[in-house]
């Protein structure tokens, strides 16, 4: 977030804030882990953030890891009062949020295992950017990971030509909430004005308005102001960005968005022209991103002298939690022979194999989605589901799946998961830390404590997984009343004292409901449906 050039803009407009899954110690772990490093221990961590706004990050990230210790920093004076409230209202010791200028952070603050920069280092000035990096190396414990975003060329130059022409139409604007909506009036009028046909400027512009429009709903204006509107926005090619870390003692070590490091996503022979064109890591990635024209980056650094070794990754699968929400394509997918079965994910990303433990495998981690398991663990799950199949047909499980090796097994299932992983992370995710929640709904239900807090000031939901998750109103306004104080009679008259109090509507057929009876056989229902879908959304604690 930009801080030093414009503090008091901040005050009067405060950034919204909220969650960044990518950011988070165990996804930082994770990566570290792939890449031959040794982390430290995501249960018993520190961690600094800068310009942290009021916590949205960095307060679930403390209430879901009490053992860790969590630090935030920030210039807004009123976004650090507001997340101190936040943190004091949930009661948590181990989270300290300071009004302070990232350019007075020195060794005082001491050592971290995990540094966050998110939206800070393109939009301050070069001296701020040179002190991110510096606390980046300070500040940083010798196996920690720093995560630092940023905007990148060369896709904004294109995007650059839209914000210019934003800040030339609100130059005589002061207002700051005003110089959105001005901002905003001309991206209408300009994709209203300009055919998106056939016209790479056209195309340009109604991108960007639906990508704004998508992204920032009229309420938010504060991400248009602070974001594309910020008096500093200077993006910088990756490898202008390596080169800076490397003066400061520090060497690149992956992307947030792993799949994006990997050539082999590209078409073969485009991969293998890329391999050579590029002799190191840092060109490889610059020509991905001149063929991605890429806009963003989420970089993570360590120190220089750390060895990576990405070949250890399928030596350590063992230290891995794995989760999927991809389902098979077929609707009664064969596990048991060498066919080929295919796993969708929401992207349409896909994992093919004919590996029956690979096959095993994803069908558990479906119908434990969210929930996460250890490779060992996973391993012997599929193998259980195997040879239990294998009591009531022998003959089949004799005739096409004849067990592999133990050995074979580890390997080839392995390989398939990073495969996975490689492609997108909506395919297959790796971790190094499972977070606590439930899939079972208690008679009590509980949510965590911090969705129930955000639920009632109207904040972006959170869940345990660190993520950001949509809720309808009526789940919005449950949300509150799940501290499992309540059984489900309990929860059943507060639905019903909410549809009384005309917060909530009763329909059937997109009908209103009046009748007393059948709105309350309607709101049983929706009880049980919604206290599902909660805890499909790792929302649920007990």
């Amino acid at each position: 977030m930009p801080e030093e050039t414009v503090p008091n803009i901040y005050d009067q407009v405060p950034y919204p804030s909220f969650s960044f899954t990518q950011s988070h110690p165990d996804h930082l772990a994770t990566l570290a882990t792939l890449l031959g490093m040794d982390p430290p221990p995501v249960e018993h961590c520190r961690v600094l953030e800068l310009g942290c706004a009021s916590g949205g990050n960095l307060i679930p990230m403390a209430q879901g890891l009490p053992q860790s210790q969590f630090v935030g920093i920030d210039l807004s004076a009123r976004q650090i009062a507001d997340g101190q409230a936040m943190a004091d209202a949930l009661e948590l010791k181990n989270v300290t949020l300071k009004h302070m200028n990232i350019l007075d952070v020195d060794v005082n603050l001491g050592q971290f295992d995990y540094i966050i920069a998110h939206g800070v280092y393109s939009w301050v000035p070069p001296t701020v950017q040179d002190k991110v990096l510096a606390i980046c190396k300070q500040n940083l414990t010798p196996n920690g990971v720093a995560y630092v975003s940023y905007n990148t060329y060369p896709g904004w130059h294109l995007l650059g030509t839209i914000r210019d022409m934003m800040l030339y139409h609100t130059r005589p604007v002061t207002e700051p909430l005003a110089q959105a909506a001005e901002a905003r009036a001309l991206l209408d009028f300009l994709a209203s004005s300009v055919p998106a046909e056939n016209t790479p400027h056209g195309n340009l512009l109604h991108y960007y308005v639906s990508f704004i429009r998508e992204r920032l709903l009229p309420k938010d204006d504060a991400f248009l102001l602070h974001d594309e509107l910020s008096e500093v926005n200077e993006p910088v090619y990756f490898y202008q960005f390596a080169e800076h870390a490397m003066r400061h003692g520090l060497q690149y070590l992956a992307d947030a968005q792993f799949r994006t490091m990997l050539p082999d996503n590209f078409p073969a022979e485009v991969s293998e022209t890329l391999r050579q064109m590029a002799k190191d890591t840092i060109t490889l990635e610059q020509y991905m991103d001149f063929l991605r024209n890429r806009v963003f980056r989420q970089t993570l650094l360590c120190h220089q002298d750390i060895q990576l070794n990405v070949w250890r990754a399928s030596e350590r699968l063992a230290d891995f939690y794995v989760a999927s929400p991809a389902l098979p394509v077929a609707t009664e997918p064969d596990i048991y022979s060498r066919s080929v079965e295919k796993f969708r994910a929401s992207d349409d990303a896909v994992l093919s194999t004919d590996h029956p433990v690979t096959k095993a495998g994803m069908l558990h981690l479906a119908e434990i989605w969210p929930q996460s398991v250890l490779f060992n663990t996973l391993l012997d799950e599929a193998r259980a589901r195997l040879n239990g199949a294998a009591c009531h047909e022998p003959s089949r499980m004799a005739q096409d799946t004849a067990p592999p090796g133990a050995a074979s097994d580890v390997q080839v299932l392995g390989a398939n998961l990073l495969r996975a992983y490689g492609y997108s992370e909506n395919l297959l995710e790796l971790h190094v830390y499972a977070p606590h929640f439930v899939l079972e709904i208690s008679e009590r239900p509980v949510v965590s404590s911090v969705a129930r807090f955000q639920a009632q000031t109207g904040a972006k939901i959170t869940n345990l997984r660190h993520e950001r998750v949509n809720l309808d109103g009526i789940s919005c306004h449950l949300l509150p009343y799940l501290d499992g104080s309540r059984d489900r009679a309990a929860l059943q008259d507060v639905l019903e004292g909410l549809a009384a109090e005309g917060m909530i509507e009763v329909q059937q057929d997109d009908e209103p409901v009046k009748d007393a009876e059948q709105a309350r056989t309607i709101l049983d229902g929706m009880l049980d449906s919604k206290l599902r879908r909660l805890a499909r959304a790792a929302l649920l604690v007990g």
